[in-house]
């Protein structure tokens, strides 16, 4: 079993005691049945440290921090933003959770026009909490932002330049994914975007093209709204070699 590792919100140095966050410290204590004296790592700002958990202080769970570790992996070299159409149900769970996972850096709910959900503040705070979860999970350095949500139009006309979104449609061009992955080689950001349910109306597809987007095929077989992200994620991390 790998050691523990929690994200803080405070910064880090060599003895200092740092407090967990309260899901985390209920997830030390009653779920990995930690105690004081216990190993645990600590990450804050991108770096990661070894640390020691402490004997409960006036209810609070917390940790003295040790050495620094020298970690090289948990992130991608390129920051990866995924633009995921609002669905319903815990779909949008899986997308956060999965994609997370994968290395995206930024998630934004976007709004179009067959999308059959919002994002009430309560929503938001569970993908944020969620987001954190699967990035101490996947021993990420940072923990991914999830977005306040945005129209389809805002969405795209934020991520222009390098950052110009790939746009999965499945009418698309077959080959279109992997010419798009050649010509983004040596960007800094990158940016993912997926329709709802009912996939993207031509207008938004057309509103994609005017604003510099790749109009991508996904291949052959209709994949699932929730599956999409991961799918392409995975795809170009694999096509860059960053895997």
């Amino acid at each position: 079993m790998s050691t523990p590792r929690f994200f803080v919100d405070t910064a880090c140095a060599p003895g200092l005691d740092v407090e967990l966050h309260v899901d985390d410290a209920h997830h030390a204590r009653n779920v990995l049945r930690m105690h004081g004296g216990d190993a645990l790592v600590i990450v804050h700002g991108g770096g990661a440290w070894d640390a020691t958990l402490l004997d409960d202080a006036a209810g609070s769970v917390r940790a003295r921090i040790g050495k620094r570790r020298a970690e090289a992996r948990g992130e991608l070299p390129v920051g990866v933003s995924v633009l995921q159409a609002l669905v319903k149900g815990a779909k949008f769970d899986d997308v956060v959770e999965k994609t997370v996972e994968l290395g995206a850096r930024r998630i934004v709910p976007v709004r179009c026009e067959r999308s059959y959900a919002d994002a009430s503040r309560h929503k938001l705070e569970r993908w944020r909490r969620i987001a954190r979860s699967a990035a101490q999970q996947a021993r990420r350095l940072h923990v991914p932002i999830v977005a306040e949500p945005m129209e389809w139009a805002d969405a795209l006309e934020s991520f222009r330049g390098d950052a110009r979104p790939l746009v999965a449609y499945e009418n698309a061009p077959p080959g279109s994914f992997a010419q798009a992955l050649g010509g983004i080689a040596g960007a800094r950001d990158i940016a993912i975007a997926v329709g709802p349910e009912g996939g993207l109306s031509a207008a938004e597809v057309e509103a994609a093209r005017a604003a510099g987007c790749a109009i991508v095929s996904l291949g052959p077989t209709i994949l699932r709204t929730e599956t999409a992200a991961a799918a392409m994620l995975a795809a170009l991390a694999a096509s860059a070699g960053w895997w």
